[in-house]
């Protein structure tokens, strides 16, 4: 397993990142445990998570799972989605942060989160009393580093110069969504990790199960997937034909690496510079086994390149601009 710094923090996280967000719903809790257990006897020590996942229910079960090794992994978890009917049960007010931290501690069964990130912009708290919030959680010892999820790159450089103002802890890591057919990261936010030293864990890097190639053109979606199931994050970011269209262009460069579309895809994310891991949500253990094949070879040029003409960098499928003066892959051209 090869490991990378989180930015230009000191802690070492593992290229693939373990997500939680199918245990303790469609994964039951004794797979769940034994996909957490494999992932770390290979050598994955980063696993993210968030309070809302299956109710909290995945946040138990990784604490059930890791308990007596619970040093030897990178916890992320999450903040910001309801929790109650109540006016202050979700957001990132200080006192939505420091009610859900307790929680998440508690379900956890742990002394300290390594990682506590906002789960997305809450515009109606200020920045500031969110930072100073995280700040203090780190000054106390239940968090180690701060980070946030969903965040614009005007958002992230935001959050930065309030920090460095303030003298309150930075954020260290920043988890966008980031995959072949949807680059609008690379735009931004990508560059804005790399110039401000800010790591880089990106989620849904197959698209929801887009470019594991179950979706095809102009046919139904296969019975019991989360667009059959019109899974709401599912039918706004990735139910496209475009994007379906795409997949199916990606299976002979698959097939050319001798690896499944879903490694091929998991690799393609790996080799962008900028990105320190990328978060694998398995529900199965078949599936873990699969992601786990985009280790230890790396994507041709010739498959970047073709990638390149089928979405341009920086951008999703339903477009077709392609600006050549525009870093390629977050890189700047010679």
């Amino acid at each position: 397993m090869e490991y990378r710094n989180l930015g230009n923090a000191g802690v070492k996280v593992s290229r693939l990142c373990l997500g939680t967000m199918m245990f303790g719903g469609a994964t039951n809790e004794q797979d769940s445990i034994g996909i957490i257990h494999r992932a770390m006897d290979d050598g994955i020590n980063f696993i993210d998570s968030a309070n809302v996942y299956n109710d909290g229910e995945a946040e138990r079960i990784l604490g059930k799972a890791v308990r007596g090794r619970r040093d030897s992994v990178v916890i992320a978890t999450k903040v910001f989605g309801a929790r109650g009917d109540g006016p202050n049960d979700e957001g990132n007010s200080r006192i939505h942060i420091l009610n859900e931290v307790e929680n998440s501690l508690r379900r956890l069964d742990t002394d300290y989160i390594d990682i506590y990130m906002l789960h997305r912009r809450d515009y109606d708290t200020p920045l500031e009393e969110s930072l100073e919030a995280l700040n203090d959680l780190i000054r106390q010892g239940k968090v180690r580093y701060a980070g946030c999820s969903n965040f614009y790159g005007y958002d992230l450089a935001k959050a930065l110069w309030i920090s460095d103002r303030n003298r309150l802890a930075r954020m260290a890591v920043v988890q966008p969504l980031y995959n072949i057919v949807n680059r609008d990261a690379e735009l931004e936010l990508l560059p804005c990790c790399r110039e401000h030293g800010v790591g880089a864990m990106v989620y849904s890097p197959l698209a929801r199960g887009v470019l594991a190639g179950k979706y095809l053109p102009g046919r139904p979606p296969p019975e019991g997937s989360r667009a059959d199931r019109k899974d709401p994050r599912m039918m706004v970011t990735e139910v496209r034909e475009e994007s379906y269209e795409v997949a199916q262009r990606l299976v002979p460069l698959a097939g050319a690496h001798d690896v499944t579309l879903t490694q091929f895809s998991l690799s393609w994310v790996l080799a962008n510079p900028i990105v320190t891991s990328a978060i694998v949500g398995p529900r199965t253990m078949g599936q873990y086994e699969d992601n786990l094949g985009c280790l230890g070879w790396d994507i041709s040029q010739e498959a970047l390149d073709e990638i390149d003409s089928l979405v341009p960098p920086g951008e999703h499928t339903g477009w077709g601009f392609n600006d050549p003066q525009y870093p390629v892959r977050g890189r700047p051209k010679a």
